[in-house]
């Protein structure tokens, strides 16, 4: 792994955001965005964390952002989580911003979460994601574009936008690198959501704060292992797990793992794409409360592909 640190002087850090890529991202909107904030700049940190071994120019050359590439094989599936755990060993903030990378935010966000946190340390806040619907897309993102038409799609969104103390992070042991949550579209905020209620937390969407999405061709993409994943989810919920099996501490490894997590490479688990509604209603299926809660995602989700 190298890591290239950008050198710049900073005051105490309060926030670390931490944003990850797969050689996919074409814009940093989300960015210029975050260097122009309420909050003062010499108390948050940008860190992003690239899978693979380069980022864009564009990206290297700003002097502002931390940068880290795991350089893990090309022909390797884009696995996040692997970048978030990264992300968190490297922040130096008390609080974590944990946002899809491609997100427009308002001038105060840093501001707002911060001042949510101080309320409460056994805090964990997401940010409700807007989207901007495929046909009201302009090619510019402009916040004030945004504003005006992004609607408000999946409330099950828990990848959008996390924020918590890192020490919470620490305690649930991370993002879950097991094989079964790897590739670009996957459940890994769900999971996360999901141990982290298990340990107890204080879980809300801010009320008034909000991110918004430009559409882009995949924006309501899914993956196959996305039933494997849910079929896990639903598991923990049932025994109250909150760490993950291979997560930051290196300690959980895969001969210790839950009987429950699927064997196999995730490219390969599943051969036959099932449609939206099918994937999250199958994996939910005879089930009590997870069924419930998979039935209202599973229809808001069909509404969204229409």
């Amino acid at each position: 792994m190298r890591s290239e640190i950008n050198k710049t002087v900073m005051a105490d850090i309060k926030i670390s955001v931490v944003m990850v890529d797969g050689s996919f991202r074409e814009k940093f909107h989300l960015i210029d965005c975050l260097e122009n904030q309420t909050f003062p700049r010499g108390q948050y940190e940008l860190i992003w964390v690239e899978h693979y071994d380069s980022v864009k120019d564009e990206l290297a050359s700003n002097k502002g952002v931390h940068i880290t590439t795991l350089k893990m094989p090309t022909e390797s599936l884009y696995h996040s989580s692997y970048c978030f755990n990264e992300g968190i060993r490297q922040s130096r903030g008390e609080i974590l911003v944990i946002p899809d990378a491609d997100v427009v935010v308002r001038p105060h966000f840093l501001e707002t979460v911060k001042k949510a946190h101080e309320k409460w340390d056994e805090l964990v806040m997401y940010i409700p994601r807007w989207d901007e619907p495929e046909e009201k897309h302009r090619g510019e993102v402009s916040l004030r574009h945004l504003e005006k038409v992004c609607v408000f799609r999946n409330p099950f969104n828990y990848g959008g936008c996390l924020t918590v103390r890192k020490d919470w992070l620490f305690m649930v042991n991370g993002y879950e690198q097991h094989e079964a949550f790897a590739g670009g579209f996957h459940a890994n905020g769900l999971d996360l959501y999901t141990r982290f209620k298990n340990l107890g937390l204080a879980i809300k969407w801010h009320p008034t704060e909000r991110i918004y999405h430009p559409w882009h061709p995949s924006t309501l993409a899914i993956s196959e292992s996305y039933q494997w994943q849910l079929e896990i989810i639903e598991q923990r919920v049932l025994a109250l797990t909150t760490r993950a099996c291979l997560g930051l501490d290196g300690e959980y490894c895969l001969e210790s793992q839950p009987s429950y997590l699927p064997k196999g490479n995730p490219k390969t688990l599943h051969k036959k794409r099932e449609g939206l509604t099918g994937v999250i209603l199958k994996a939910s299926r005879n089930r009590g409360f997870f069924r419930g809660m998979c039935f209202v995602g599973a229809r808001v989700l069909d509404r969204m592909a229409r």
